[in-house]
């Protein structure tokens, strides 16, 4: 994974009590899934918690595992490292209580680019922190901004989980050309009624499609309901993390344990947070809905599922309903507590029923009273915190039983407890103390009851064959220092991560068979610090081309070979296309200034010789003056106007007429040792075949001495 991600932070781990090997990683996960299913008899992880964690429960049921990992253990080895990595992962999110959290809404999936995932199962291009950082996908070369990056220039998201979204997108492109189209069928679909989608892409998983795209610069025909559809969206919160904040939080264990005390400010804050989410989810499914009208226009079948309730649009009304109806939320947000209605909470209307019973009993027991005493205003008050004093007045006095007891008095008027009073009171303040109680944990109950669908939560927010050509599968591209040679590369892999994403592309047209990874190596770069240098560096990335690349992989390589002598860099640069057009037999585009190349290649079918078109004429003291095209030509590009460039940069005019008539010196000597060097060749194939007829017993000794003369003449060129 080093070789994957950009500047990774590395944790050191002891290895085994750390960094767990496959059999402790095994056990662990058993132990946290068979805690996380014990759970589920308060009704937290239900049917789809277990579809979602895709767990795979053993003969005897004592131990579960989701499918990918109980494939990884019978792996052999590979699969045991594999384990092991999880169970250092585990042992650092244990660290930090996380680990139990993020297992309970875990969905496994093999890495495209491991050897646990085959072709078709592939899901996604891969691109490498190479390709990203070359292509300039989230962060510019120049100061590691986003200015000028292909985020930037798609972003027009108004949500904070639509931005993520569309960051996923871009990082991982679809391969399944199904998919592709699906995506593309349904973009064409909003098209249809009246939408216009910049280069925005659309999810075709679910209704992010709509929602989470709330950057996908969508103006419709009605302008002033665009704009407050976008407005009523861009004021909801970051769901994504709001709803996993809560769910988190309703877990009983751990730092969130149902046992956990909050403080006052804790759980209003708690409490507000959980009304935020259900406003939003409200707000959301209202736009989902809203939206529905446009399936009597459109033929996409990926529309008319994502927009359809109970099949791609989760049908959530009716547990929206239940919440709404749960409590007053805007009073609940004011006051931050929770009065739940009637028929809410079984916990808390069995508390109030009981409380109820005793203010009863107490209403009996004064009506008791009065017909004992034969005084009607005999009443019940509060004094400080002494409630249901009985008051008396003062001339029933001598006809109060002596078990009585007398709390205060006042002019005319004296006040008493009864024994049953006094019994009822401690049963009263038992109920209303459990009726508090109850009252106090009724946020996490309902929060554990949200969360029971989590799923359905989760999709509103986010949801949304091969290469087969015929002819050169490689470009070998030459032309004039900075006439666009590297532009037209990044060109024409943003195209195809464009393409395979969903959004439009900048093209009259564009065919493509899916590519199921992209390699990109351009520009010179060192890692000093790592003792890498400049040469290294482009050598390790070429490497991790030449051993990872398919048949289905587009590669694009930039000058490879620039870091060390023409001799070196040319041979190196050689091998390695030979080695992707011949071997690999993938896509792919090579730029270069070793002219060499081009004459070697020009007779072969699967390479194709193009160039960035220039313009030369002649400025002062010869020195050439080139116009770029910027158009892409068939056939090679001679020279490459390096001296051009030393032009435009500044350079003296005495420096450049010299180092003009030197390029032209060189090249005279070039020429001469490319003809030689030809005729070595020939040379050299013809002495085989002498040694070949001398092992036949056949030799010709006139062939022997004009061969031997050659060689003289050789030489002495040389």
């Amino acid at each position: 994974m080093l070789r994957h991600t950009r500047n990774p932070l590395v944790n050191e781990l002891v290895p085994i009590s750390e960094f767990w090997d496959s059999e402790k990683t095994v056990c662990e996960v058993k132990a946290i899934y068979k805690r996380i299913t014990g759970q589920s008899a308060p009704g937290f992880l239900n049917k789809a918690d277990t579809d979602t964690a895709e767990l795979h429960v053993a003969e005897d049921g004592s131990s579960c595992l989701p499918d990918i990992l109980s494939e990884l253990v019978n792996k052999g080895e590979n699969g045991s490292l594999a384990l092991s990595a999880l169970g250092g992962t585990l042992y650092y999110l244990k660290q930090a209580f996380l680990d139990e959290t993020l297992l309970r809404f875990a969905k496994f999936e093999s890495l495209p680019c491991s050897d646990f995932c085959n072709v078709a199962q592939k899901p996604y291009m891969i691109l490498d922190a190479a390709a990203m950082e070359n292509l300039e996908i989230f962060e510019n070369n120049r100061n590691g901004g986003s200015s000028g990056t292909l985020y930037a220039q798609m972003n027009h998201c108004v949500t904070a989980f639509g931005k993520r979204l569309l960051k996923t997108w871009l990082a991982r492109p679809l391969y399944h050309l199904k998919s592709i189209k699906d995506r593309q069928d349904a973009v064409a679909g909003l098209r249809i009624m009246g939408f216009y989608i910049r280069s925005e892409p659309l999810k075709i998983e679910l209704v992010s499609l709509i929602l989470k795209s709330l950057g996908v610069s969508i103006i419709w025909a009605n302008q002033p309901m665009a704009l407050e559809f976008r407005k009523a969206l861009s004021r909801l919160p970051d769901m994504e993390r709001l709803l996993a904040r809560i769910c988190a939080s309703s877990e009983a264990n751990g730092r969130n344990s149902n046992k956990v005390i909050l403080y006052e400010d804790a759980a209003k804050k708690q409490l507000q947070e959980f009304i935020t989410a259900l406003r939003g989810c409200e707000l959301m499914a209202q736009a989902c809905s809203s939206l529905c009208v446009i399936l009597e226009s459109v033929e996409s079948r990926q529309l008319h599922h994502l927009l359809t309730p109970g099949e791609g649009l989760p049908d959530i009304h009716s547990i929206l309903k239940h919440f709404k109806d749960a409590f007053d939320w805007v009073e609940a947000n004011n006051s931050g507590r929770i009065i739940p209605h009637d028929g809410v909470d079984l916990e808390y209307d069995s508390a109030c029923k009981k409380v109820r019973e005793i203010e009863s009993s107490l209403t009996k027991h004064l009506k008791e009273q009065r017909k004992l005493l034969g005084d009607t205003s005999i009443s019940y008050v509060t004094v400080g915190k002494e409630a249901y004093l009985l008051e008396v007045p003062e001339h029933l006095r001598g006809s109060i039983p002596r078990d009585y007891e007398l709390r205060s008095s006042k002019k005319g008027f004296y006040r008493y407890w009864t024994p049953s009073i006094k019994k009822l009171l401690g049963e009263l303040s038992q109920s209303e103390s459990e009726k508090e109680s109850t009252l106090k944990s009724i946020l996490q109950r309902l929060i554990g009851r949200f969360c029971e669908h989590h799923d359905k939560w989760r999709q509103l927010v986010s949801k949304q064959q091969y290469w087969c050509s015929d002819g050169a599968s490689f470009v070998l591209l030459t032309g004039p220092n900075m006439g666009g040679k590297s532009t037209l590369l990044r060109q024409v892999c943003l195209a195809v991560i464009l393409a395979q994403v969903g959004a439009d592309v900048p093209a009259g047209s564009f065919e493509l068979s899916p590519v199921d990874r992209i390699f990109v190596r351009m520009g010179a770069k060192d890692h000093i610090m790592a003792g890498q240098s400049t040469f290294l560096t482009e050598l390790s990335e070429t490497a991790l081309m030449l051993s990872s690349a398919t048949r289905n992989s587009l590669v694009a390589l930039d000058e490879l070979g620039r870091g060390t002598s023409t001799s070196d860099g040319q041979a190196i640069a050689e091998a390695v296309l030979d080695h992707f057009v011949h071997e690999v037999q993938c896509r792919g585009m090579f730029s270069t200034h070793y002219h060499r190349l081009a004459v070697d290649y020009q007779k072969d079918p699967k390479v194709s010789l193009c160039h960035m078109a220039c313009q030369v004429g002649t400025g002062v003291g010869e020195v050439e003056e080139v116009t770029f095209l910027y158009r892409l030509m068939p056939g090679a590009c001679p020279k490459s106007y390096g001296v051009n460039v030393a032009r435009l940069a500044g350079l003296p005019d005495s420096i450049l007429e010299k180092a003009a008539a030197k390029s032209r010196e060189f090249e005279a000597v070039y020429g001469k040792h490319r003809n030689t060097s030809d005729e070595m060749v020939v040379f050299i194939q013809n002495l085989i075949d002498v040694a070949a007829n001398l092992s036949c017993h056949s030799f010709d000794s006139n062939l022997f001495n004009k061969l031997q003369h050659r060689a003289r003449v050789l030489l002495q060129q040389n």
